[in-house]
């Protein structure tokens, strides 16, 4: 009887260890699945399918906060970091106290990923301290609070930490590779992560140049965000491009970060960030949001070919607000510039090049007609509707059909730990 009981026990060990393996999260912020369906006609023509579309469960998500119908990045942040419901003010502290996650401890999952010995680290095209990310290796008062965020986030001995946001690592007065600092406390962050291990690169080259085994990586890659977060208009008259030329893309970050996270040999968890989406909506850039999206497909992509080659990974997309309310309109004529807003509804649209410019122009259908179309904006903030979430992989089928906020980190933790929070 009791070496029944001991090949039971050992049969539900084994079946829960089973059940574990890496969590990659991307976070393509600010895309509702008008988003996507914009995206998708534009780039793959609308019988097409993206790197997106090939994710297998979808589920609805209720991205709602105890005090919003609409979430904040920082509040959808804290949601999904520690699994609980937040005000939309919170940054992993919510009213002057700590937030306790859905585990019982007073950190995110990826802090109780790292103290149990799993890798994790977490990448954006924003500043690495933006509340997307920062918020799973930092806990603050306030998303603002950058110098803080950056501290704790070395502080986390994380294993990958890819984006822009040098100037928060810096001393007021030094001058770092992309200018000059701005910290007030003196401390200089990159000095202290060197010290701590890190391998720390300030370009695409330098990223790609890693060494094989590299185990730890800070990567900071201009100053503040990696994009010009500006309408067209403004980007053509001071001549600046979306990007940063020579910042790596997320789908780079992406597929550098994996390298390292894989060279620890342990379990991970990475977060990865498409903020650009987010922010050219909310300035309503149409050519923005479509090249953000075409790099937060491609991240995707890696994901996809990794899982592939690494079956007990587990992959989730989703984002915490629908920015802009961005629409596809069809038109007539190709060739005809748009006007600036719509007859009936007088909603803002947008061409190629922004304001009263050419209309985009959709990639082949299956009989390899394209189709003229506008962008027409609903809103210039976020918004709540229209979002989905997304899993392939391991566990995967364990999505629901209508998916809180909060069960983006119950199935994250249950495929890091094998159980549920809280059990």
């Amino acid at each position: 009887m009791r070496a029944l009981l001991a090949l039971v026990g050992l049969v539900t060990l084994s079946a829960a260890y089973a059940q574990t393996g890496n969590v990659i999260f991307i976070h393509p912020d600010g895309t509702g699945v008008n988003t996507w369906g914009a995206g998708r006609m534009l780039m793959a023509g609308p019988d097409g399918m993206l790197n997106w579309d090939r994710l297998e469960r979808v589920g609805i998500y209720r991205g709602h906060l105890l005090n919003s119908l609409t979430a904040s990045s920082n509040g959808g942040g804290t949601a999904h970091a520690y699994g609980v419901k937040v005000t939309t003010g919170a940054m992993g502290r919510d009213r002057g106290r700590q937030v306790m996650s859905a585990s019982g401890k007073p950190h995110s999952l990826m802090i109780e990923a790292l103290r149990a010995g799993l890798a994790g680290g977490v990448i954006s095209s924003a500043s690495v301290t933006d509340a997307g990310t920062g918020v799973f290796l930092a806990s603050v008062d306030s998303r603002r609070n950058h110098e803080q965020i950056a501290f704790q986030m070395i502080a986390s001995r994380a294993n990958v930490i890819l984006g822009g946001g040098e100037q928060f690592f810096l001393p007021a007065g030094v001058r770092g590779r992309h200018g000059m600092g701005v910290r007030t406390d003196g401390v200089n962050l990159i000095d202290r992560a060197r010290r701590a291990g890190y391998r720390v690169v300030f370009t695409r080259d330098e990223l790609m140049r890693l060494p094989a085994g590299t185990t730890r990586v800070l990567g900071l890659f201009t100053a503040d965000d990696t994009f010009n977060d500006e309408p067209e208009e403004t980007l053509r008259q001071e001549n600046k491009p979306l990007f940063a030329p020579g910042a790596p893309s997320v789908d780079e970050m992406t597929a550098a970060g994996l390298r390292v996270l894989q060279a620890t040999g342990r379990r991970f968890f990475l977060v990865a960030e498409e903020e650009a989406t987010d922010n050219f909506a909310g300035d309503q850039n149409a050519k923005g949001v479509f090249e953000a999206m075409r790099r937060a497909d491609r991240a995707i992509g890696v994901a996809l070919d990794f899982q592939r080659r690494n079956p007990r990974t587990l992959i989730l997309t989703a984002a915490d607000s629908d920015c802009g309310g961005m629409q596809v309109l069809s038109v007539d004529d190709a060739n005809a510039p748009l006007p600036a807003r719509d007859e009936e509804t007088g909603a803002m649209l947008d061409g190629r090049e922004g304001t009263g410019t050419l209309p985009f122009l959709s990639a082949p259908d299956a009989r390899g007609q394209r189709f003229p179309f506008a962008v027409a904006w609903s809103a210039g903030g976020d918004l709540a509707g229209g979002i989905a979430a997304r899993a392939h992989g391991l566990n995967a089928s364990l999505l629901p059909a209508y998916v809180q906020n909060t069960d983006l980190f119950r199935l994250s933790y249950r495929t890091l730990f094998g159980r549920w929070p809280g059990r």
